[in-house]
């Protein structure tokens, strides 16, 4: 029987005794004999701050057990960095090629620059494209003027030249890389996630019912990836029979139809995977007709309009990765060549196109078998000499 009256809840349990207390900013800064402001930036590794007296106000915070509370630091974030106290803040985008508007006839390039618009203004920055190539602008006169102008937020868009050397005086900035086109300083990077692009790619071919994949790219734009496209490519090759197997073509430094046409007669791909978009019309300059005679999936669809099948490496995801990189060292107020530098990488997705068939349901025999005709590869090379 239920009995009425006043539940008695059971008495509380004791806090489990800490082996050390959590300090406050209060008592941080009684330990180390400075103000609380002073405790505050230092633990910020703000610049105001002398770095002696930020090192030893750090060293006291780890040997005292103090951790900041996330939620206090993120509220604090927000009311320093109002769009209000920060109007004058800006990140600029430095591009690199050889005339300052040179870079918006290159479709990726575009989206880098509007993607890095986009976030840097969501954000509350003030958002300035600089041309890092003008005449009689050193990388010494380029960093005196961002000084200058406090700019100390930097995104440098990927170079035309792949392990490019680039030269600031370093230490004012926070900055962070589109792409790994730079060689030297090794700097915060985000960039696509090459070799998972490949592999998705190559599942995705293979689901339609390809057999004999082909590869084709520039050594150069290899590099760029540091050769992502490539590894993935002959990782798949490991698990297929050798007949399944065609060579990769990986032209120097200049794409060429004569030697594409003769890797074709040589290899008999029933498809080719390639980021080169002329690929198609090679293809249809040789006679072969995509879908029907040969398959096609790019690694790079460049363009949300482009028909064919491939991967859309996201770029204007990728441009705003690289300011988020830089946005969180400006709120650390970390300024310098990073000791360990952060690599984001970003997974591409797969669009269907209208360059693949649906193949998986084709008995083996019935499967067309890319052929060069003989008078199509000569009239092509034709082409090319009198182009």
């Amino acid at each position: 029987m239920a009995t009425r009256g006043p539940r008695r809840l059971p008495a509380r349990q004791p806090a489990p005794a800490m082996d050390q207390p959590t300090r406050t900013v209060r008592q941080l800064a009684a330990l180390a004999g400075c103000s609380r402001t002073t405790v505050s930036l230092a633990l910020r590794n703000h610049p105001s701050i002398p770095e002696a007296t930020r090192t030893r106000i750090i060293q006291l915070a780890r040997e005292n057990g103090y951790t900041p509370d996330p939620l206090v630091s993120r509220l604090m974030t927000q009311l320093r960095t109002s769009r209000s106290s920060r109007s004058a803040e800006r990140i600029v985008y430095l591009t690199w090629w050889q005339t300052e508007e040179g870079w918006r006839q290159s479709p990726n390039d575009l989206a880098y620059y509007q993607g890095a618009k986009a976030r840097v203004e969501s954000i509350g920055y003030d958002f300035e494209h600089i041309w890092a190539k003008a005449p009689n602008l050193s990388g010494a006169r380029l960093s005196k003027i961002l000084y200058t102008r406090a700019i100390r937020g930097v995104v440098i868009a990927p170079c035309i030249r792949p392990l490019s050397h680039v030269s600031l005086d370093w230490r004012y900035f926070a900055v962070a890389t589109i792409g790994v086109s730079i060689a030297k300083p090794d700097l915060h990077a985000a960039s696509h996630y090459h070799y998972q692009g490949m592999a998705l790619a190559l599942r995705k071919v293979r689901h339609h019912g390809y057999k004999r994949i082909g590869f084709v790219c520039l050594a150069d734009e290899l590099v760029r990836n540091n050769n992502g496209w490539l590894a993935a490519y002959l990782v798949h090759q490991t698990g297929q029979p050798p007949e399944s197997c065609p060579r990769p073509l990986l032209s120097e430094h200049t794409w060429d139809p004569d030697g594409f046409a003769r890797w074709l007669e040589k290899e008999k791909p029933d498809c080719v995977v390639s980021n080169r978009g002329e690929t198609l019309r090679y293809l249809e300059l040789l006679g072969l007709r995509v879908p029907d005679d040969i398959g096609f999936a790019s690694t790079d669809l460049l363009t949300e309009s482009n028909p064919a099948s491939g991967i859309d490496q996201r770029p204007h995801m990728l441009a705003a990765a690289a300011v988020d990189l830089v946005d969180m060292q400006m709120q650390r107020n970390e300024y310098g060549l990073p000791e360990h530098p952060k690599k984001v990488m970003l997974e591409g997705t797969w669009r269907e196109g209208n360059t693949l068939l649906n193949r998986s349901q084709q008995p083996a025999s019935a499967a067309p078998v890319a052929k060069v005709p003989a008078a199509k590869a000569a009239s092509a090379r034709r082409s090319r000499a009198t182009g």
